[in-house]
């Protein structure tokens, strides 16, 4: 056994408390927790590409927005993220920052908090949206699905890899991992449905494997990206074997915002 697997085995009990056994305000404060770690990762990522962060405001913005969103519900994303794009502007005029690179600041801050508001709301929202009877199961679902589909995508791209993917971008991935991946996401959406949230509808449970299959790859795909622009591997290395929490959750939440969409597009709200 690999020091992958043991972490992932000693963190599964955790995470599956939080999630499912654990009040709901547990999950959401891992959330945000979370949330704050892989902001705080790309923050240093940008750091490497020499572009200046207002990390404490980016922070600040993250601890108020979160909480409002989740107590206030989806009504309330709109003021929060103009907010976020108004202020974040200010703080760099009216902290000093020298006016040379001083777009390049703005602009990865606003990123930065818009892109960890959306996803880390979204992914908190997950429990909060379709009831305390309803949500944990689909807050399980979306994680073991993905769990699922990258563990599918990594050990048969690992075995069986030969066509590259997106060689620039991140050399390992194939489309063989690609295939195993898009095969296990299905399974895990059959076994999850099967096993705890039979009322979930066939229509739902077929589409959410499709745009998970899809999504989870695309997500890992960007987070490369920005770490092939900063020159590192990992975004931290926090989490043994698996690197930072910015690679545990690149695809999580970057699908996140797609499943609550096509869940409440389904009717299961509430």
């Amino acid at each position: 056994m690999g020091q992958r697997e043991a972490t992932a085995i000693a963190l599964l009990p955790l995470v599956l408390a939080g999630i499912v056994w654990l009040p709901p305000w547990v999950y959401l404060a891992a959330v945000a927790i979370v949330t704050l770690l892989a902001c705080w990762e790309l923050l240093e990522l940008l750091r490497l590409t020499r572009r200046r962060a207002v990390a404490v405001a980016i922070g600040v913005a993250l601890v108020v927005t979160l909480p409002v969103l989740w107590h206030v519900g989806l009504t309330a994303a709109g003021p929060a993220l103009a907010a976020i794009v108004l202020a974040l502007p200010l703080v760099v005029l009216l902290t000093g920052h020298p006016t040379e690179g001083a777009a390049a600041t703005i602009t990865g801050a606003v990123f930065a908090a818009v892109f960890f508001t959306v996803t880390g709301g979204a992914m908190g929202y997950l429990r909060l949206a379709l009831g305390d009877a309803v949500g944990w199961k689909v807050v399980l679902l979306h994680c073991l699905t993905i769990w699922a589909g990258d563990s599918g995508a990594y050990y048969l791209g690992s075995r069986f890899g030969r066509h590259r993917l997106a060689p620039v971008v991140s050399p390992k991935k194939s489309w063989e991992g690609v295939a195993g991946g898009t095969a296990a996401t299905f399974f895990a959406v059959w076994v999850c449905r099967t096993l705890f949230f039979a009322e979930l509808p066939l229509a739902a449970a077929v589409s959410l494997a499709i745009l998970l299959s899809i999504l989870a790859p695309l997500g890992d795909l960007v987070e490369s990206l920005l770490k092939r622009d900063a020159g590192v591997k990992d975004s931290s290395a926090l989490i043994p074997g698996h690197g930072g929490f910015l690679d545990r959750t690149d695809s999580l939440f970057f699908a996140a915002p797609f499943t609550l969409a096509l869940l409440l597009g389904f009717g299961l709200a509430a």
